[in-house]
């Protein structure tokens, strides 16, 4: 096993034995001594979550095996999460932050609502594909979450539900798609479809993410377009 990294001392700031020392030293530009660098390492803890949460599942999952995992000491984890469920709800909320970002770009642009819905829906697939483990550990792992964390969580889970609703709301409005559909049926069914595409999607299957959005999207648009 390759020898752990030692836990760096910073040349300035709060002593770095401090918890979150490492996260505000990386806001404020600070430098270590030894080249250390906070990003990377959260990086790395975060990495090594994912995979082993990913495959052995959260409970089976030791705070030991996550920095065994990342060449790191119990105390460098300390740096940068709270806990173990600090760790999940971070991961959690890195993939859901990025996609609510890239949807309000989305439903900001001044398009047609299919081509919105479009994007939409392959947004949601691609980030199956880029944040496989995420979105994986997301379904099955969430229940773990308690009190601020989960609702934080579900919240920003909501949201999205609500984007994907609005964007369906939109073509109905214009005419786009048929008024007597349920705009809420309609959004539960397509995101339910996105977040299912990780238990099968394959990246080195015959088709692509993109070859799989647009027959989600041809799919969906048949049962929704007015003509």
């Amino acid at each position: 096993m390759a020898e752990q990294a030692a836990e760096p001392a910073l040349e300035e700031g709060p002593d770095a034995g401090e918890k979150g020392a490492a996260s505000r030293a990386d806001e404020a530009g600070w430098r270590w001594s030894d080249g250390y660098d906070p990003q990377r390492t959260r990086r790395e803890i975060v990495d090594s979550a994912l995979d082993l949460f990913e495959r052995e599942g959260f409970d089976r999952t030791t705070l030991k095996q996550i920095v065994v995992g990342a060449n790191l000491t119990k105390g460098a984890f300390y740096h940068h999460f709270q806990s173990k469920e600090d760790l999940l709800w971070h991961i959690q909320s890195e993939y859901l932050d990025t996609q609510i970002e890239s949807a309000r770009e989305i439903l900001d642009e001044d398009s047609d609502p299919v081509e919105q819905l479009r994007a939409l829906i392959g947004l949601s697939l691609s980030g199956v594909a880029t944040y496989r483990a995420h979105v994986a550990i997301f379904n099955q792992e969430r229940r773990h979450l308690t009190g601020d964390r989960l609702r934080s969580v579900t919240e920003k889970r909501d949201l999205l539900e609500t984007m994907f609703r609005q964007a369906v709301q939109r073509g109905i409005d214009a005419g786009a798609f048929r008024r007597e559909m349920s705009g809420r049926i309609i959004t539960f069914g397509i995101v339910g479809m996105c977040a299912s595409a990780f238990q099968w999607f394959n990246p080195n299957g015959s088709l692509g993410i993109d070859e799989v959005a647009n027959q989600f999207c041809d799919l969906i648009l048949m049962g929704l377009l007015t003509e």
